[in-house]
């Protein structure tokens, strides 16, 4: 009778067996399918083909343009000295234009041809009917702001943004991997507290059954007889609501995954060996600003900030723009007669422009843009204050959590050890049942602590992974 009741203890305490998924495959399946893993890959390929557009605007541009064009003048006959009478005209330009932009001084070169077509309408037409303009060759030079490049600085903010949204799709799969980190964790320990449950009614139930054979032969008290029976009831509200806690993490990781739901005899592998992270704070500093998307974010933002400075720079004062028009141009009053002879001709012109008075707004302009600059460079230092922070923490909590880890560990197989000699000493009846239920509470309280710091390691762990990328 005392083996079968130790028999019968010590088998209450196995888990039960079933089909296991390890974390790295519930972190696979998360990566793949969640709705937020399709948002950032989207937003990166939107990035991306943004940048293409970027880089061939920067490339020669070739444009066919078709411009009509209507005009009708009113002049007042009954006056001598009105020299433009009453017409209508109607005129077509079409230009074909082959462009560049000087990315190394800020202008646009550009090469091409025009020919403009012009048909009057006049009641005493005193000139010609019908005119052609064309220009077989023209070649030019136009920039409207001297000193000022904005190639230089759209490239600049451009490959940073670029780079933030490498980092940024990165960074957001890292943070998948955290967030089913999480749930995983969340549905195995729901799990253990059900596998205990489950040994604890079985237990329960074994011990109340052997107990009322016991009674009837005057071997158990009432009132262990009684004690047993709400030990049994108690573990069966505790199987009730394990239960309940386990389907609803189980729902939760079914939803995270976009999966119908898992199966109900899906089992989690709890990872049990822990990585081994030799990597210094000032190491983990380093690679954490090397691949922060926030950070690439906030530089992008503070190269703009600047970029607008020196533009409202140049602005505040006198304004000079240069345009230069060389080519070859004829009229004629037939299509043939504007190609014959044509002459050379060069326009060059500059632009001055010197505000007089403009109640301050280009130097206020400067001052608004300076200080938005100014606040960029402040959030950046913020963005680098908290990701340090973060690092630092990340790596005192993964440390902690190692040595937690260690510390259960050694906790569950003492717990182990006792609960099995305390349950030889009950069927041998060495001890009473509440010896034998305590030990089985430090057992369940041991293997729950030990649960609880595997998931705080490996959520740790993830999360550090998630700001240094590191393999």
């Amino acid at each position: 009778m005392r083996k079968l009741l130790f028999g019968l203890l010590i088998l209450c305490g196995l888990p039960l067996p079933g089909r296991a998924q390890s974390l790295d495959e519930i972190i696979r399946l998360a990566q793949d399918s969640t709705l937020t893993a399709f948002q950032s890959r989207y937003a990166y390929e939107f990035q991306l083909q943004k940048n293409a557009r970027f880089e061939a605007l920067r490339k020669p541009q070739l444009t066919l343009d078709l411009i009509p064009n209507y005009q009708r003048m009113i002049g007042d006959l009954s006056r001598s000295y009105v020299y433009v009478r009453n017409y209508d005209r109607f005129s077509t330009l079409t230009q074909l234009t082959l462009s560049q932009k000087v990315l190394g001084l800020g202008g646009e070169a550009y090469v091409g041809s025009r020919f403009l077509w012009s048909e009057y309408f006049a009641h005493d037409q005193a000139g010609r009917p019908r005119e052609f303009l064309a220009t077989p060759l023209i070649v030019g030079y136009q920039q409207s702001l001297l000193g000022y490049n904005p190639y230089r600085w759209e490239k600049a903010v451009e490959d940073q943004r670029l780079e933030a949204a490498r980092r940024q799709l990165s960074y957001e799969l890292h943070l998948i991997a955290e967030e089913a980190t999480r749930r995983f964790f969340r549905l195995a320990c729901a799990q253990g507290m059900l596998d205990m449950c489950e040994r604890n009614q079985q237990t329960a139930d074994t011990l109340y059954a052997i107990a009322r054979e016991k009674a009837g032969i005057a071997m158990v008290t009432l009132a262990e007889l009684r004690s047993l029976e709400l030990q049994r009831l108690n573990a069966a509200n505790a199987l009730l609501s394990a239960r309940n806690e386990e389907q609803l993490a189980r729902e939760s990781l079914a939803a995270y995954l976009r999966t119908p739901v898992l199966p109900a005899g899906t089992r989690l592998a709890v990872p049990t060996a822990t990585d081994q992270v030799l990597l210094t704070d000032d190491e983990a500093l380093l690679m954490a600003r090397a691949h922060s998307a926030a950070l690439q974010q906030q530089q992008a933002a503070l190269t703009e900030a600047r970029h607008q400075e020196e533009k409202a720079r140049k602005e505040r004062g006198p304004k000079v723009g240069v345009g230069l028009d060389v080519g070859m141009q004829q009229l004629g009053s037939t299509f043939s007669a504007a190609y014959q002879h044509p002459q050379l001709y060069m326009v060059g012109t500059v632009t001055l422009s010197v505000p007089l008075m403009d109640h301050g707004a280009a130097r206020k302009g400067h001052a608004a843009a300076a200080a938005w600059a100014s606040r960029e460079e402040m959030a950046l230092q913020e963005v680098e204050r908290a990701l340090s922070e973060d690092v630092h923490i990340t790596l005192d909590n993964l440390r902690s959590h190692r040595q937690l880890l260690a510390h259960t560990a050694e906790a569950v197989a003492m717990a182990d050890e006792v609960f099995e000699l305390t349950a030889e000493n009950y069927a041998n009846g060495l001890c009473d049942i509440n010896t034998y239920s305590l030990a089985q509470n430090r057992r369940d309280e041991a293997y729950n602590q030990h649960l609880s710091a595997l998931a705080g390691y490996w959520t740790t762990y993830y999360h550090l992974l998630t700001l240094t990328q590191h393999e």
